[in-house]
């Protein structure tokens, strides 16, 4: 399958925005991060608009999404109620900063922005849950969606941390970072290994077909394209772009971070966000191009 950018940036945009509101909610939590509060809900507010743009950038015809609004459990739907309710979370908590007379938000705030930047990756991963796309069928697609929004949740509080000068939330920052990013890496190496043997999902003896829809195509052979990750096509991408740089570059950099504040921090903490972007989306393109659609072979 081609990679679709629109739902590509979608959910990386929707992971970002988690990632965001979360790591505050840590923050709120933990009795930390006043300053950031604001920075982090503009953030968050922001990422969910661009991601919820680019979502009606995919259809030809974006005035038919809400044909789909008919059926509550269609994938379509619960991404709509995960980026309502997300948006609603974002003004309860808004509201109650400002209310508050030492202009912060109250705890039960934190642990509903933490709840509230976790569902809203995880349903948009279970909306992509398809039998028609085994490589996708996987609950390590919302393992990854989690993961991702963790590391880069970190990442973003510590530019916003650096930027804002707040006292007592890198040290925060750095563990959600790390976290994250080790999380990140278990998911995504089990995941290719799993994807790299997955072929057998697609045996069947079927002499010859083809897809309607691309008559001028050749068959795809399954078994090339399912191991194309590991030492293949998606071998260079996969190592380098989304492995060494995506992840293993980033979670260096948190070690001079630790140490850092300021100008100096943000910038750092910047470099590191940039490398979790490269990884966060080579990752997604490698899925799509091994999503390999069965509805041929039956």
């Amino acid at each position: 399958m081609h990679p679709e950018w629109p739902l590509i940036l979608f959910t990386f945009f929707l992971c970002v925005a988690g990632g965001t509101f979360g790591a505050q909610g840590v923050l709120t939590v933990m009795g930390k991060g006043r300053s950031t509060q604001l920075p982090s809900l503009v953030t968050a507010l922001a990422a969910l608009a661009v991601g919820g743009a680019a979502v009606f950038l995919h259809l030809q015809h974006w005035e038919r999404i809400f044909n789909g609004f008919g059926h509550i459990t269609s994938g379509i739907t619960l991404e709509l109620i995960g980026c309502v309710v997300f948006a609603v979370a974002l003004a309860l908590y808004f509201l109650m900063m400002r209310r508050s007379e030492e202009g912060a938000a109250p705890v039960w705030c934190g642990i509903m922005a933490v709840a509230v930047g976790l569902a809203l990756p995880a349903v948009t991963g279970m909306s992509y849950l398809m039998p028609a796309l085994p490589s996708w069928d996987s609950p390590l697609l919302v393992a990854f969606y989690l993961t991702n929004t963790v590391f880069m949740g970190g990442m973003v509080s510590l530019i916003l941390t650096g930027l804002t000068k707040s006292e007592g939330s890198r040290g925060i920052g750095v563990r959600l970072a790390l976290v994250g990013g080790l999380l990140q890496a278990a998911v995504v190496l089990v995941y290719a290994f799993v994807v790299n043997g997955s072929a057998d999902l697609y045996s069947a003896d079927i002499s010859y077909y083809f897809d309607p829809t691309l008559p001028d195509v050749a068959m795809v052979d399954p078994p090339s394209l399912m191991q194309s990750i590991l030492a293949g096509s998606q071998a260079v991408p996969f190592w380098i772009g989304v492995i060494v740089v995506g992840i293993a570059a980033a979670l260096a950099l948190l070690w001079p971070i630790r140490r850092l504040e300021g100008t100096t921090l943000a910038v750092v903490a910047g470099i590191a966000l940039a490398c979790t972007v490269v990884g966060s989306l080579s990752w997604r393109v490698i899925l799509y191009v091994v999503a390999l659609n069965v509805f041929a072979l039956y």
